[in-house]
């Protein structure tokens, strides 16, 4: 204690200078030095610092006040002190500024003829001034400081309730799983004991025979010995009439085997759900209300034109809300009050066809794709990590290698494509300059297997039933729960949603003000992929039909083409060329129409 007490000790300079360290008592404002009280005796006296006020240094809080802090030294010359005040540039200056910048300025007056000139009361008012100015601080700052606080306790609140419940969700996952494990072990052992019933049934009628073949071979081995020629006929009579039921009994059995297995199947989708169900912990940004104590702010970053960071400030997130579109009434779709009138499509004409063998490489299966800048493709491998780059004539392909398995891919905007990363969420892609470069991720929690993107939004399947509504940044804007899980999707004008699924034959949609249809067609079977244009008229590939259908944004269904078409997987629309990318023949065929009208 007594070593700290000495480190903050005053030391007098006027002593310091004379190589003797002497506590110091007073601190003189004009010199802004500390003296002790010698020094402070003959400070007074000295007819060069008799008008200089000193102050004690118990009356000063700590060294390193403002008062102790303040330097009189110029800015520019640190040499020199400041005796002088511009009024032009509200500067104190010293003499060399005042000859060297401040020669052509009026209104120069030497500082020590400045309050003087005041009245006492003025320089009282004006120090009452500064005095509520500093305290007016001091309160924005402990303002500030229990805002922090508040947030703080805030987070620990938050900590606990989280830490509660994931520990909760554990045990009922842990129960839940408790419970599967004996509903498979009471399976299990049901399964098992049956075989086993079965197999000792068959091994019982097999021994059976065997013993009674094992007792013929003892009586034949007797009656050969001790059996007169008479009976020893009569023996090998009878056990040649008999030989023949028991080597078709045989016979029966050994054409009849078959091994039984038990097998153990595990659906991996509902396995990657139970090992999502425990949550994401995630930061967010709070849009704060302007204080009325905060007095300047910085100007706002300007939007880049580049996507956007996750972790950007200016982005708040909206209130996610979720409804359930579970519960369509069937009716027939009716797009007129959604889109304007249009011109009826009339018919597809084949503008290129390349096989994937060929153009991508040997067994190249593709599954999903999309059109970039009117000129080139993505297109994602089915059974590979790789997504492939290549023009619409199948050539200048760029084969780019993954950490997952594309399951769709997207258009964004002209410079950026999204591509539906299962697990590992969504992954952004920078198309610029004709060049396809892997960026970062968006995770928006469940397994991403479908995406489509509309007006600065991302539309993906992110999970059992769910479609999420993101913004460019990945933040979440709306949650939808459906009857049955997506299988692909697409986003119209306007807001629609379209998304086909794997139960039934029919296209589901749900329109910007929530309103939900659905659409089916007696021609429409096995519906697969889906693409929308400009004008709201949407593409629908019929799997099981092998057709393509549109459904006009006047609410007609029409088939607009089946000559070659056979199991078509997905579509993509290019609203520039006004050309469908059709991948056809199970993903072994790419096939480009041009949309006439």
């Amino acid at each position: 204690m007594e070593k700290e007490k000495k480190v903050n000790i005053e030391i007098c300079a006027a002593c310091l200078r004379d190589n003797d360290n002497v506590e110091a008592k007073h601190w003189c404002c004009d010199c802004a030095e500390a003296l002790c009280e010698d020094c402070g005796k003959v400070h007074k006296k000295s007819r060069f610092t008799t008008s200089h006020k000193l102050i004690r240094l118990r009356d000063v809080k700590n060294t390193k006040s403002f008062l102790m802090a303040t330097s009189f030294l110029c800015d520019l010359h640190s040499d020199l002190r400041v005796t002088f005040y511009c009024n032009r540039h509200d500067q104190l200056i010293c003499q060399t500024c005042l000859l060297q910048t401040h020669k052509d300025c009026k209104y120069i007056t030497a500082i020590d003829q400045l309050m003087p000139d005041r009245p006492r009361s003025s320089s009282n008012d004006h120090f009452d001034v500064l005095q509520k100015q500093a305290l007016k601080l001091v309160e924005s700052i402990d303002q500030l400081i229990n805002t922090r606080k508040d947030n703080l306790a805030n987070l620990d609140q938050q900590n606990k309730t989280i830490q509660e419940t994931i520990k909760k969700t554990k045990s009922e996952i842990i129960d839940h799983l408790t419970k599967l494990e004996e509903e498979l072990l009471n399976s299990l052992s049901v399964k098992y004991d049956s075989c086993v019933e079965q197999i000792d049934d068959e091994i019982s009628q097999l021994q059976h025979n065997k013993d009674l073949m094992s007792i013929h071979d003892s009586d034949i081995e007797l009656m050969r010995k001790n059996g007169s020629e008479p009976y020893k006929f009569t023996i090998v009579k009878k056990f040649e009439q008999t030989k023949p039921r028991t080597e078709d009994i045989i016979s029966n059995f050994r054409d009849r085997y078959k091994p039984l297995e038990i097998d153990f199947t595990q659906n991996e989708e509902q396995l990657a759900s139970l090992y999502n169900a425990m949550g994401w912990v995630d930061i967010k940004v709070i849009n704060r209300v302007k204080s009325a104590f905060t007095e300047k702010t910085t100007s706002p970053r300007p939007t880049s034109k580049q996507w956007e960071s996750p972790t950007e400030s200016k982005i708040v997130p909206r209130p996610v809300s979720t409804r359930s579109v579970s519960n369509f009434k069937e009716s027939e779709l009716s797009l007129i009050k959604l889109v304007p009138q249009t011109p009826s499509i009339t018919q597809l004409v084949l503008y290129k066809k390349f096989p994937t063998s060929s153009s991508l490489g040997e067994n190249i299966t593709v599954s999903r794709g999309c059109f970039i800048s009117g000129k080139h493709m993505l297109l994602c491998d089915a059974q590979n990590r790789f997504i492939f780059v290549c023009n619409l004539y199948g050539s200048m392909t760029e084969k780019i290698p993954l950490l997952y398995f594309p399951h769709d891919v997207a258009l964004f905007d002209r410079n950026t494509a999204v591509v539906a990363a299962g697990e590992r969420g969504i992954q952004v892609f920078d198309i610029t300059d004709s060049e396809c470069r892997p960026d970062r991720f968006i995770r928006p929690g469940g397994k991403c297997t479908a995406i489509s993107c509309i007006d600065d939004q991302i539309i993906v399947r992110s999970g059992h039933c769910k479609i999420s509504i993101l913004d460019r940044a990945g933040i979440s804007i709306f949650k939808i729960n459906t009857k049955y899980d997506p299988l692909l999707l697409s986003a119209g004008i306007n807001g629609s949603i379209y998304w086909t699924s794997n139960n039934g034959d029919e296209v589901q949609c749900i329109a910007r003000e929530r309103s939900q249809f659905i659409c089916r067609s007696e021609t429409l079977v096995g519906p697969s992929g889906l693409a929308t244009d400009g004008a709201g008229h949407v593409f629908v590939a019929g799997y099981e039909s092998g057709n393509i259908h549109r459904l006009s944004n006047r609410g007609t269904k029409s088939m607009v083409l089946d000559e070659g078409i056979h199991h078509p997987w997905g579509l993509a629309f290019d609203q520039d060329s006004q050309r469908l990318m059709i991948i056809n023949d199970d993903g072994v065929s790419i096939d480009i129409y041009t949309v006439c009208k």
